[in-house]
């Protein structure tokens, strides 16, 4: 890791010169979370002590990823550099790399280094290398822009505004942008920065379409799980006050789109014009219309994906190397390939099958025993929450794993409580809510 120098830097507001410590090489194979920083545009940030300005510096920079073959440079144009100068500059900054590097690590792109004059063009190039194209970070940025108004909002009605005009662009991409924002500034020790794009949050998922829909499909995710009946789950369907929620209801609901259920919806309808009210009934009609489409849009995505799954499992099982077989493709192991293996095993035990059986099940041990050497930290702390005892094992272990307890934990756990909830697994996913419980309740103390 090269390290920080101490250099006179001129403000860029009022001219004064000062000293600041700045970073003039950034070697992310020496320093991985050098990039993060960099692109976060937290390298070379520094304060005027004289206006206070504060901001990144205009210094030249080298950028190199010895994995992609990356050597960039970033020259300032305020400095007015001959081209001799700019020359010599760019040398001597790569040749403190190259110096660094041993013999075989020295390749021919670390000769020709790609000049920037602008550090938004240099910080495109990397997010490009990383495979992300400009349209994506446009909208990325746009997204960020739009979490600044938010944040700059004076009450709550003027962002309920502020939220209808921008509806469409609330959708899981945006969240999790914001969640990002937020552990961003926790793990900077921005306290009230914090605060502010917490409560955001929690005011979008209560003002947006996708918040109200994600409300009301963990609402009707545990009210199925207690027993909801059919009736009861139609008047959640014909309330709906958007089409996301709706999609959301029948995403969870799916198995009460049955003959029972559309009997009623067409009763009520006819209900409805015999009563002379044709505009309701007009209204429940469209509904019907609209249910049909998206339930068949569902299974179609729903199959598509078996499929998918069910030729992946041919190939693993019968490729020569099983388990470099499921280390190739553990990436794509997820609910719906562990859904396909189960029904393979009990159709192969059901045929009486004992010897493929016995192969399949080996094979899903095989599965678990990968996934849980390659699981995350959260996750590896998730499968022992579903082991321990409520509420004492799991708050012992909460306490013990304090720096593992943030947002993207209770995100995690909701993800797999409405999977849990999918799967008919209902002790399972009562257990996980509470234990999400803890989990929100230890970061309401953090704030």
């Amino acid at each position: 890791m090269y390290p920080p120098q101490i250099v006179p830097v001129p403000c860029p507001l009022c001219g004064r010169r000062f000293a600041a410590q700045v970073q003039s090489i950034i070697d992310v194979g020496q320093d991985p979370e050098a990039k993060s920083k960099l692109l976060r545009g937290k390298i070379n940030i520094a304060t005027c002590p004289q206006c206070g300005n504060a901001g990144m510096l205009n210094i030249p920079l080298v950028y190199h990823d010895p994995d992609k073959e990356l050597l960039l440079c970033f020259l300032p144009p305020q400095l007015n550099l001959r081209s001799d100068d700019q020359h010599k500059l760019v040398g001597d900054l790569t040749n403190h790399i190259i110096s660094s590097l041993p013999p075989e690590e020295r390749k021919g792109y670390l000769l020709q280094p790609k000049i920037f004059l602008s550090l938004p063009g240099l910080l495109d190039e990397i997010a490009q290398a990383d495979g992300i194209t400009k349209e994506v970070l446009e909208a990325q940025k746009a997204k960020l822009d739009l979490i600044h108004r938010f944040l700059d909002a004076t009450s709550d009605e003027v962002l309920r505004v502020l939220v209808r005009e921008h509806d469409d662009q609330l959708d899981y991409e945006f969240f999790y942008l914001l969640t990002a924002s937020i552990e961003t500034a926790k793990a900077e020790g921005e306290a009230d920065r914090t605060k502010r794009l917490f409560r955001l949050r929690e005011k979008l998922l209560e003002f947006s379409s996708l918040g109200k829909a994600s409300r009301v499909e963990r609402e009707v995710a545990e009210a199925l799980e207690e027993g909801m009946t059919r009736e009861e789950f139609l008047e959640k369907v014909t309330e709906c006050e958007s089409d996301a929620e709706l999609e959301a209801l029948i995403a969870v609901g799916r198995h009460m789109l049955d003959y029972q259920f559309f009997r009623s919806l067409t009763s009520r309808i006819e209900t409805c014009e015999g009563e002379g009210n044709a505009e309701e009934a007009q209204r429940l009609k469209g509904l019907r219309s609209r249910i049909l489409e998206i339930r068949d849009r569902l299974d179609a995505e729903t199959q598509a994906i078996l499929q998918e799954k069910a030729d992946l499992l041919r190939e693993i099982f019968e490729s020569e190397d099983l388990k470099e077989a499921v280390r190739e493709h553990l990436e794509e192991v997820d609910d719906a390939f562990f859904a396909v293996l189960s029904a393979n095993i009990e159709q192969a035990e059901a045929a009486g099958e004992k010897e493929a059986a016995r192969n399949l099940k080996r094979l899903a041990d095989l599965v678990f025993e990968l996934l849980r050497e390659k699981a995350p930290r959260p996750i590896k702390l998730i499968n022992q929450l579903l082991e321990a005892q409520y509420p004492r094992e799991t708050k012992k272990l909460l306490d013990e794993n304090v720096e593992q307890v943030d947002n993207e934990l209770v995100r995690v756990l909701e993800l797999i409580i409405e999977n849990l909830n999918r799967r008919g697994e209902k002790k399972a996913a009562r257990h996980l809510r509470e234990v999400r419980d803890q989990a929100r309740e230890m970061l309401k103390q953090q704030l």
